[in-house]
């Protein structure tokens, strides 16, 4: 295909000229190599893995790269294998395509694709660090639940979020039981706070800013019930060991969630505010309304006039704007058992 510069790029894939930016991680793959994607009717038992079925895994199957795909969408999918490739180890956020603007299902599921492509290998790479089977087959699970994410949010099949399971293929996230665990550095990064330096003083050794930890994600996969959280904890501690070959006695969580607001709104006993208790809070945070429309209305803007509230969460969320107020993603964190 020969380089291309980014709005040619986004053109050739029909993106809304705005994504143009987003393709800077791959447009430097000019000529990648063809991903090891075999042919659709030997393809069952990684689709299996990755949770994809219903219309999602119809869609992919009936859509599954040919010699009839537009060279533009064969480069993609070609390129964010070699990005997936190029990453393993690397940590930290890796900027990935915003391909949710494609009105050709071939280029929204090019990255589909690419992981799909790159399953065997991290599924060897999880037995050869020591990581347990059921961990390895929860992590890839994520992916299907994303692709249904994508069906509920816009209505067809996609990957919205692909910069967010390049995490797993990376190494750098896993899924023990009810949350997953991001190997990371204490510190402040993006919507993460941490201590500033005079707080950082007085702090214990594995408190301060550069120590290994873990940062804590809540798939969708249910309540967050606290037998479930409590068992996952136990085991985070020896996954980070194995994934990483060091302790990792830390964990922090920066999410929606954690906003004692929420107390407001929620019983005592709830599940989330169970959760909340488990952690100590450090500053105010970051602006949260996004997120929270996100993970309980499935809007990917704030539209309250738009959507319906039925449940108490729901509710609560609805009441704190309609006052005035702003929901926040707060940081917290804990030791791990």
């Amino acid at each position: 295909m020969g380089r291309m510069d980014r709005s040619l790029t986004a053109s050739a894939l029909g993106l809304d000229p705005a994504a143009a930016s987003s393709l800077s991680t791959v447009v430097g793959f000019a000529e990648p190599p063809p991903a090891p994607l075999g042919p659709a009717s030997e393809a069952g038992p990684v689709l299996d893995l990755l949770g994809l079925d219903g219309a999602d895994r119809a869609d992919l199957l009936a859509l599954w790269p040919d010699e009839g795909w537009p060279r533009a969408a064969r480069w993609l999918l070609d390129a964010c294998y070699a990005r997936v490739v190029a990453d393993v180890g690397r940590p930290g956020w890796v900027d990935w395509p915003d391909l949710v603007s494609a009105a050709d299902a071939r280029v929204r599921c090019a990255p589909v694709y690419a992981f799909v492509a790159a399953t065997p290998a991290l599924v060897e790479r999880h037995a050869r660090l020591g990581v347990g089977r059921d961990v390895t087959e929860a992590t890839l699970a994520d992916v299907g639940r994303h692709v249904a994410k994508n069906r509920d949010m816009f209505g067809h099949v996609g990957l919205e979020l692909p910069v967010w399971i390049a995490l797993h293929y990376r190494g750098s996230l896993f899924e023990a039981g009810r949350l997953q665990y991001e190997p990371s550095r204490l510190g402040p990064g993006g919507a993460v706070t941490w201590y500033g330096a005079d707080a950082g003083q007085g702090l214990p050794e594995e408190l301060r800013e550069g120590r290994p930890s873990a940062r804590l994600h809540i798939p969708e996969t249910g309540p967050l019930d606290p037998v479930a959280v409590e068992e996952s904890l136990k085991r985070g501690r020896a996954v980070l060991a194995a994934a990483t070959g060091g302790d990792v006695p830390v964990a922090t969580c920066t999410s929606w969630l954690l906003d004692p607001q929420l107390k407001r709104y929620l019983d005592p006993g709830s599940n989330i505010i169970a959760f909340q208790d488990r952690f100590t809070l450090l500053d105010e945070g970051a602006p949260g309304d996004e997120d929270v429309f996100r993970f309980v209305f499935r809007r990917t803007r704030v539209v309250p006039d738009e959507v319906r509230a039925t449940t108490r969460l729901e509710r609560g969320v609805l009441d704190l704007l309609g006052r005035g107020g702003h929901w926040r993603a707060r940081t917290g964190w804990l030791r791990l058992p």
